[in-house]
């Protein structure tokens, strides 16, 4: 990720832009990324539909790299406002600069930001969704496409949509995800105090970053201790003494805040880190029964059986067949 556009126009929605502005701008905040960010568009000064003035808005660039990330933001629908000449030069300028034969940049288009993809012709062919009000007129206006509704992003290669205002911050933080990885987008989603959703046809977060969309600090600092030194045996007893807590009360915290049981989490990473120990390393099952924590050779082949369907062993050979076949 190189540069970030927000393609804005008159009449904008303020959280339509707001939410993935904010969003992005904390990979440089937190010392993540050096992301450069700007706002562009066809007029330097324009009034958002919540009347709010917006000004030193950047011209459209000339050019935009793979690298780019470009947001088009929503307005308020009108016919007057999608014949307007900034409408018309926003379209023409996706046209020529997010298309082939150019480089293509990540384009996504938040809210009724999708209206202006479709008429710069972005979206024929490609799967999309936009606020709920908008799908059926979205279809009309560009048969070519597949619109999706009842979705809050929908993802067809480099191109990206959201459903309405606050589906935008989702939107960034999916881009982060896909970008930096997952810890990155629940670090980002902890510092701006938003849930780092998943949705369905999604691929699951890895045990390391589920049960973590919360925002009690005690509750993050237990589950960084199980995580940050797995091959402790570690105890009820022995968090509730770090936190200064009774036993029950901290695990009656760490259930209301996560949904799972202590032991419960620790098991689930644990078997994280063994399926990618046994499908990933050289080393011998004792060794990562070892390393993951687990008491004996009978305690790890007890849980994996739980959770696998077929024995480590079997898993290994699997996975060492289909790397020979890559």
């Amino acid at each position: 990720m190189n540069k970030v556009y927000f393609l804005v126009l008159p009449q904008a929605h303020l959280l339509d832009l707001a939410g993935p502005l904010q969003v992005m701008g904390t990979l440089a905040e937190l010392g993540i990324a050096g992301v450069d960010i700007e706002c562009i568009g066809p007029e330097p000064r324009l009034r958002s539909f919540q009347g709010v003035v917006l000004e030193r808005i950047a011209p459209l660039p000339a050019r935009l790299d793979a690298q780019d990330v470009v947001f088009v933001i929503g307005a308020k629908l009108s016919p007057e406002a999608m014949a307007a000449p900034a409408w018309q030069a926003a379209a023409a300028w996706l046209r020529e600069r997010a298309a082939p034969p150019h480089p293509l940049p990540t384009v996504a288009g938040v809210c009724t930001g999708a209206f202006l993809l479709g008429d710069a012709g972005l979206l024929d062919g490609r799967a999309c969704t936009t606020h709920h009000e908008f799908v059926a007129q979205l279809r009309r206006r560009h048969p070519a496409a597949q619109v999706l509704e009842n979705r809050l992003c929908v993802q067809d290669g480099r191109l990206w949509t959201s459903a309405g205002v606050a589906a935008g911050i989702d939107l960034a933080l999916r881009l982060i995800a896909q970008h930096f990885g997952d810890h990155v987008a629940l670090r980002v989603a902890r510092e701006n105090v938003v849930p780092l959703r998943r949705f369905s046809g999604d691929p699951a977060l890895s045990p390391r970053f589920r049960w973590r969309e919360h925002g009690n600090p005690l509750v993050h600092a237990m589950q960084d201790e199980i995580a940050n030194d797995l091959s402790r045996p570690w105890t009820g007893e022995a968090l509730a003494r770090r936190a200064g807590f009774s036993t029950r009360h901290l695990a009656r915290l760490f259930k209301t805040e996560t949904g799972v049981t202590m032991k419960r989490y620790q098991t689930e990473l644990r078997m994280d880190l063994a399926r990618r120990l046994v499908q990933g390393s050289a080393l011998s099952l004792e060794h990562i029964a070892e390393r993951c924590g687990f008491g004996s050779m009978q305690a790890f082949r007890a849980t994996w059986n739980k959770f696998e369907g077929e024995p480590p062993s079997r898993r290994r050979r699997l996975a060492a067949r289909e790397d020979g076949e890559d």
